[in-house]
Formats: C-alpha cells, sequence, structure tokens
C-alpha cells in the first residue's frame, strides 16, 4: 500500500468517526441515575465515610503547596507577613523552619492515615455496590419468561450479565472516587488560587470555556462509539460460547478452519469498534491536553509579569504556579470525567435496558390447593412468526392420569405443545386449561413446580450426583434421594463410583453414559413426584438394551400421573392410554396402529378406553 493510499484511508478515518451520531444511543436520564443509586442504599453509611475521608485528604493535599509560599517569602526571604488574610496568619506562625517541617510532618502523618480510611471505605462501598446491582441483575433476569432464553444466545446473555456490571464496577471503583477527589481538589485550589491572585484566577478560569467545547463536540460520538463496542463483544461471546458448547460436532465435521473464520470475521467488527472508540477517545485527551498547555502558558505570561511589576510576590507566585501545574492535570481529569464516563453510561444504559424488561408474574397468579391432572386445549393457535402457525385450531383434553402419547413429523409442533403447557409461550389464541382454570391466570413457577420434565435434551450441573437429583426437591433427605435412584434403577451404578453419590458429574454430566444421566434425570423426576408428567423423546439415543431399561422405570414412573409422551418409539408407545397425532397444525387422535405415514407404530397399551378431544 502506497504512502498517498496510506493518508487518504486515514483521512477517511478521521471523517467517518468525528461524524455525528444520528441519535444518541441509549442516553440515562435523571430517573436512570435514581434507579441505579437504590443499590448504594444498603451501603450509604460507609460511602458517607468513604466521601468524608475523600474530602479531608482533599483538603491537606490542597494545602500542602502552600508551605512553597511560607518557605520562600517568610524563611529565605524573611519577609513579615501582613496579618489581614488567614493565608497571611498562618504565614506568621509558620515562621520558623522547624515549625514549618513539624506541621509538614503532622500533615503527612493525617493524610497518609486518613488515605488508608479512604481506600478501606471506598473498596466497602465499591464490592458492596457491585453485590446488590449483580444479585439484583440476576435474579431480575432468572425471572424472565422463557421464550427469552430460547430467542436469545447463552454467550450473549452472558456478556450482558458480566461484561457491563464489570465496566460499572470498575468505575465505581476508579473513577468516581477519583472524580469526587478532584472535584473537592479543584474547589478547594479555587478558593486558595483566589487568595493568592484573582486576576491569575481568572486567567485560569477563562479556559474553562474550552473544556466544556471538547465534552460537548466528543461525548455523543464516544457514547455512540461504545455502544457498538459493546454489542460486538457480546457477539463475540456469543459466537465462541456457542463453538464450544457444540465442539463434539465442530471435530467430527472438521469444522475448525471454518469457525475460527466466522469467530475472526465478529472478532475483527469489535476490534474496528475498539479502534474507532480509542481514537475518539485520544482525540478528547490531545484537545484537553492542548488547552491545559495553553492555560499554564497564560499564567507563566501573566503571572511573571505581575512578579516584574511587584505586584505579586515571589513566594506567591512560586506557590500559584505549583497549584496550577498540580492543578492543571485535575482540571483536565475532571473535565475529561463525561467522556471517559461514556463506556460506563453505555452499560449503565444496556443494564437498564434488561431491568427495564418484564418478568413473569411470580405470585401474582393463582395457587390452586391441589391438582387433579385434567389438560386441555381449546382452540389454541401459536406460530412463532404471524404468517406460519405451528398450531392451528389444535384441540385436546387429556383426562387426570391418563397416559397420552403425541406424534407428528419433525416440525410438527410437538415440542412446541410442551413449551405451551410449561408457559414458555403464550397462545396467541384459544386457551389452555389446567383443572378448568387458565394457565395465563395461574402462578408460573407454582404451574413448573406441578410439572416433571425428562427429556432427550436433558442438563445436569457440573456438581454431584445427590445434588443433582435433589434440584428437583432441594429439602430432600438423603434416603429420599436413594430411594428415587433406586426406583430409576441407577443406584446400583452410583454405588459402584468411587465417590458413590458424591461423585462429580462433570459440565452437563459428562462423566456419565447417555444412559446413566437419563436415569439420574428419572430419579430426579421420581424424587419431585409432581402430577404431571412430560417425557419428551426421553430414548431417543439410546440404545435398545438401555431403552428397555428405562422402559421398565418409566413404566413405574408414569403411574397416577397425568402423562404427556413425545416419541415415536414403538416400545414407548406401548406405555400410552391414546395417541394424539399432530398434522397441519391440528391435533387428532390415532386409533390402535393407525399413524400417519412416516411414523413408527406401536401398540397402545390400553386400546379399549376412548377419550373425547
Amino acid at each position: 500500500m502506497s504512502i498517498t493510499d496510506c493518508c487518504r484511508r486515514t483521512v477517511a478515518f478521521t471523517r467517518d468517526i468525528m461524524r455525528q451520531p444520528a441519535k444518541a444511543t441509549s442516553d440515562l436520564g435523571f430517573s436512570d441515575l435514581a434507579f441505579f443509586l437504590r443499590f448504594a442504599r444498603p451501603i450509604r453509611m460507609v460511602g458517607v465515610l468513604a466521601l468524608a475521608a475523600t474530602a479531608l485528604v482533599s483538603a491537606a493535599k490542597t494545602v500542602l503547596p502552600l508551605s512553597i509560599k511560607f518557605f520562600i517569602d517568610n524563611i529565605l526571604l524573611g519577609e513579615t507577613p501582613a496579618p489581614d488574610t488567614l493565608i497571611a496568619g498562618a504565614g506568621g506562625l509558620l515562621s520558623s523552619l522547624d515549625t514549618l517541617i513539624a506541621a509538614l510532618l503532622v500533615l503527612g502523618l493525617f493524610t497518609g492515615g486518613m488515605d488508608l480510611l479512604r481506600n478501606y471505605w471506598t473498596a466497602r462501598f465499591r464490592e458492596g455496590y457491585a453485590f446488590n446491582l449483580q444479585t439484583a441483575l440476576v435474579e431480575h433476569v432468572l425471572g424472565f419468561p422463557l421464550s427469552y432464553f430460547k430467542s436469545q444466545q447463552t454467550g450473549y446473555i452472558m456478556s450482558r450479565l458480566s461484561d457491563d456490571v464489570q465496566i460499572l464496577q470498575y468505575t465505581v471503583s476508579q473513577y468516581l472516587p477519583l472524580i469526587v477527589a478532584n472535584g473537592l481538589y479543584v474547589a478547594f485550589t479555587l478558593a486558595v488560587l483566589c487568595i493568592l491572585s484573582l486576576r491569575l484566577t481568572l486567567v485560569v478560569a477563562a479556559f474553562i470555556p474550552l473544556y466544556l467545547l471538547v465534552n460537548a463536540v466528543f461525548i455523543r460520538r464516544i457514547r455512540a462509539a461504545t455502544h457498538r463496542e459493546r454489542e460486538r463483544q457480546a457477539y463475540v461471546s456469543r459466537d465462541i460460547q456457542e463453538v464450544i458448547s457444540g465442539i463434539d460436532t465442530v471435530k467430527t465435521h472438521a469444522a475448525e478452519e471454518r469457525e475460527v473464520h466466522r469467530v475472526s470475521g465478529t472478532l475483527a467488527k469489535m476490534v474496528d469498534a475498539r479502534i474507532r472508540n480509542t481514537m475518539l477517545s485520544a482525540f478528547s485527551e490531545y484537545f484537553r491536553i492542548g488547552t491545559m498547555s495553553l492555560m499554564l502558558i497564560a499564567v507563566f505570561w501573566v503571572g511573571g509579569n505581575e512578579v516584574l511589576t511587584g505586584s505579586m510576590t515571589v513566594g506567591d507566585f512560586v506557590a500559584f504556579a505549583v497549584y496550577v501545574v498540580t492543578f492543571a492535570p485535575t482540571v483536565n481529569t475532571f473535565f475529561a470525567f463525561p467522556v471517559v464516563m461514556q463506556p460506563a453510561a453505555t452499560s449503565a444504559a444496556r443494564l437498564r435496558e434488561l431491568f427495564s424488561m418484564d418478568e413473569e408474574p411470580a405470585g401474582g397468579g393463582a395457587v390452586p390447593a391441589a391438582v387433579q391432572g385434567r389438560i386441555a386445549f381449546s382452540g389454541v393457535r401459536f406460530g412463532y412468526t404471524e404468517s406460519e402457525p405451528v398450531l392451528a385450531d389444535a384441540n385436546l383434553v387429556i383426562r387426570p392420569g391418563e397416559v397420552v402419547a403425541v406424534v407428528g413429523r419433525t416440525g410438527a409442533g410437538k415440542t412446541t405443545l410442551v413449551n405451551l403447557i410449561l408457559r414458555a409461550f403464550a397462545p396467541q389464541e384459544g386457551t389452555i386449561t389446567l383443572d378448568g382454570r387458565d394457565l395465563a391466570s395461574l402462578d408460573p413457577r407454582w404451574l413448573r413446580r406441578q410439572v416433571s420434565l425428562v427429556s432427550q435434551d436433558l442438563f445436569l450441573f457440573h456438581t454431584t450426583i445427590e445434588e443433582n437429583i435433589r434440584y428437583s426437591r432441594p429439602e430432600a433427605t438423603f434416603e429420599e434421594v436413594v430411594k428415587a435412584a433406586r426406583k430409576a434403577q441407577i443406584h446400583d451404578e452410583i454405588t459402584g463410583f468411587p465417590d458413590g453419590y458424591r461423585t462429580v458429574v462433570g459440565e452437563r454430566g459428562t462423566q456419565l453414559s447417555v444412559g446413566q444421566r437419563q436415569r439420574v434425570a428419572i430419579a430426579r423426576a421420581f424424587l419431585k413426584d409432581a402430577p404431571i408428567l412430560i417425557l419428551d423423546e426421553p430414548t431417543s439415543a439410546l440404545d435398545m438394551q438401555t431403552e428397555e431399561q428405562i422402559r421398565r422405570t418409566l413404566r413405574l414412573l408414569v403411574r397416577n400421573r397425568t402423562t404427556i409422551l413425545v416419541s415415536h418409539r414403538p416400545s414407548l408407545l406401548t406405555l400410552a392410554d391414546r395417541v394424539l397425532a399432530i398434522e397441519g397444525g391440528r391435533v387428532r387422535e390415532q386409533q390402535g396402529t393407525d399413524l400417519p405415514p412416516g411414523h413408527d407404530t406401536g401398540r397402545i397399551r390400553r386400546p379399549g378406553q376412548s377419550t373425547a378431544t
């Protein structure tokens, strides 16, 4: 690439990043700031102590440069201060070198001790705030309807839950204490500067509008760039998590290069967003440093002339210059605060977006005293898109204690029917009732406690076998866990492990065979002892011998429970009282072995029993 091309690209890049965004992204209002302050209420006293310590440290540091004035004017030059100002009065008390040194030692010990307390209280406030925020966020997100988690990828959700909180935590721990300390230091210093030389202080104040102008130019641009960066970072987390979760499929298809190319494409977009954000911050910093340099030059020019004309003492000018030299970077940081806060503001806006999403109505719905188990669909219509309904005018009735098998082609709506019963989705038309009550009127968490689900896509946690079985009923005793495992025909195999029930199953249960994982899930269902049971292809990945073993276990599990069995396996269909087929979005009952073309057949366990649908 030629130098000319590089220059053209640089100019185009600069023009692009300086383009004003069409709309400010995720702006925060005062109500949003008040919302985030509520997480500080439980630890507000710690925050007050940290703020008080910060004020004392800032005041002590402000006093320190005055010692230079006293040293030059009162000690070296031997001038007698006029007792008409507070500073001059202090100069009279510190007119000896020994007294000045002693005062500086006391001031240093006080500042150091108070700074230690400030760091401790700030750390307590920071960690307490992050704990309150993340706990509330996780609780809120776990209350989202199942449809949210089914429509979003895990990596994207994890990025929203972790990355944005970390950015906000970093801001609370780094920038907020810094801006408070700098703000107090600026206020105290301005007061001292006004006493030393009002004219020079006005010169310093004249440059403040330039800082405000820099902020006005860059804040919206950096906010928009930061939002793009955060979103693309979430997409990177999403893609990487998906590749790692599906590593078996990636390996078996020798698709490593393909996946690297896909992830690198997403990563390249994030890198581009980061470069743009970095350069915008660099431009804003460049202009702020330029403003600071001009301010220093003006102070030295005006102050130097005042010393030469005798209207200002050497000690006053040196002290003023030291204040400005330390004050200018502080002012630079202070006025840079709105800019450097943009990543935190973006993360806060994204978190506010999550908090504003509606949870499921937990505790607000009806909680019946008992469950008979009668499930009825009446004119149910549902589709993931309006134009293509999965279920259209679906009608069915499942009686208490009845075992009903549901069959249909792939994509016919079998899993959708299960998700509707679990209230992962709500029907767009029609009603679904449990014992005559509309599911929409029931507490969703209560409803799911009445249902046991055993599916082909079961999930085991990275903990012990005992804790995985007990997950369905945390208060269960160890004896109850063992009893459930015996019913699931898995007890003997568990005791054969070196650690028995304390064997850690690995991520998603990878230390167990497929059949063992399935029976642990069945043991979990036995322990839950819910009146409604849903079996969603529970043996689709098993060999014939293991399937027969689990079928005998399931025969025990379905007794006296309303059971919905989604399966095409002939051996499992023999467990059913009747078979329902989903075709064209409608549900119809099959008689005997009269299954639709393309389906496996199986004998109905009690074919003489008839039920209206």
